[in-house]
C-alpha cells in the first residue's frame, strides 16, 4: 500500500542534472527580461483557453476514478493545490502539464488511460505532478514559445538563442526530477519502468508479456557502451530539438536514483499517519490533528 508523504520538499529528490541546468540557465544574461515578457505575453493567454476550449474537462462527476488518481498521487507528493485536469485525444502514451501564472493545467492523453495498468498512469500523473512541486510549469512554457520569440522583431534572435538552447538543455534534465517525483507517486519501480518501457514503444501484443528487469538490462548495455564523455557530448547533441532525455537514459537513472538508497530514505524519512477524526495526514512525531484538533495517544 502507498504510503502518503509528509511535509515532502522536493529540493530533497531534485536531479543534480536539473539543477545545475536550471543554475546555469538563470545566470544567462537577460534571463529575467525573457521571463517577464512571456508572462505577460497573450498568446499564452490564449494557448490556454484554446486547450481548455478544445479538449475534456476532467472532474469527480465526468470522470471519478481519473480524477480520484490525480487527487491520491497528488497527497502522496504532499501538494495541496490540484491543477485543472483534462484529457486530450491522442494514443501517444504521455501527460503534459502547463498553466499561466496561478493557473495550472495538467493534460492526459487518451493513450497514456487506455494502454497503461493504474500503477503505471499513477507514474505518469506522477511525473507531471512533479513538474508542478518543483515550479518547472513557467520555464517549460517558455520553453515551447521561445522560438517564436526568437522570430520576433521585439527582441533580436542572436540574444535568445543562448536562453532557447539553455531552456532546451533544463527542459530535458529536469525530465529526470519529474520521473522521482512520478516514483514516489506509485512507489513501484516495476510500474514505473513497464511505463518507460511503453513510451520507449513496446508493441501493444507485448505488455502484457514484457518484462521491465529486460528493458533495464537495454538501458544498463546502452550506458556502458556509449556511457563515456565523448559519447555522451554526442548523445546531448543529437537530441538538442527533443522536449525529453532518451527513455533509456531516462530508466537508467531512475535505478541509479533508487539503488543509492536516497529513494528508500525519502520514504522512511517522509511517513505518515492519517487522522482517525478527519482523515488528514499527519508527520509522525506529531501529538495533534492541525486540521480539527484531535489528539493522538
Amino acid at each position: 500500500m502507498k504510503q502518503k508523504l509528509i511535509n515532502l520538499d522536493s529540493t530533497i529528490y531534485e536531479h543534480s542534472f536539473d539543477k545545475t541546468a536550471l543554475e546555469s540557465l538563470r545566470s544567462l544574461d537577460g534571463f529575467d527580461t525573457v521571463t517577464n515578457f512571456i508572462l505577460n505575453w497573450t498568446t499564452i493567454k490564449w494557448h490556454i483557453v484554446q486547450l481548455c476550449g478544445s479538449n475534456f474537462y476532467v472532474t469527480k462527476e465526468s470522470c471519478p476514478e481519473l480524477y480520484n488518481m490525480v487527487h491520491e498521487a497528488a497527497e502522496t507528493l504532499d501538494i495541496d493545490r490540484l491543477p485543472k485536469i483534462y484529457t486530450q485525444w491522442s494514443y501517444n502514451i504521455n501527460a503534459m502539464t502547463t498553466g499561466y501564472k496561478n493557473d495550472t493545467i495538467l493534460t492526459i492523453y487518451s493513450g497514456a488511460v487506455d494502454l497503461m495498468t493504474d500503477p503505471e498512469l499513477t507514474y505518469i500523473i506522477g511525473h507531471e505532478l512533479g513538474h508542478i512541486k518543483s515550479g518547472h510549469v513557467l520555464y517549460h512554457v517558455m520553453a515551447q514559445f521561445i522560438t517564436q520569440l526568437i522570430s520576433s522583431t521585439v527582441l533580436t534572435g542572436k540574444f535568445l538563442i543562448p536562453i532557447q538552447l539553455g531552456l532546451a538543455y533544463w527542459n530535458r534534465m529536469s525530465e529526470f526530477t519529474a520521473d522521482r517525483a512520478g516514483l514516489l507517486a506509485c512507489q513501484d519501480l516495476d510500474s514505473a519502468l513497464s511505463a518507460i518501457m511503453k513510451m520507449a514503444g513496446i508493441p501493444k501484443r507485448y505488455f502484457s508479456t514484457a518484462d521491465p528487469h529486460v528493458f533495464l538490462e537495454q538501458a544498463n548495455e546502452f550506458m556502458h557502451q556509449y556511457g563515456d564523455t565523448v559519447n555522451s557530448i554526442i548523445r546531448n547533441i543529437s537530441i538538442l530539438d527533443d522536449s525529453h532525455p532518451w527513455t533509456i537514459m531516462r530508466a537508467y537513472e531512475l535505478v541509479k536514483w533508487v539503488e543509492s538508497g536516497e529513494y528508500q530514505a525519502i520514504l522512511d524519512g517522509h511517513r505518515g499517519k492519517r487522522c482517525p477524526t478527519c482523515g488528514h495526514f499527519v508527520a509522525l512525531d506529531q501529538d495533534k490533528c492541525p486540521i480539527c484538533g484531535r489528539k493522538f495517544d
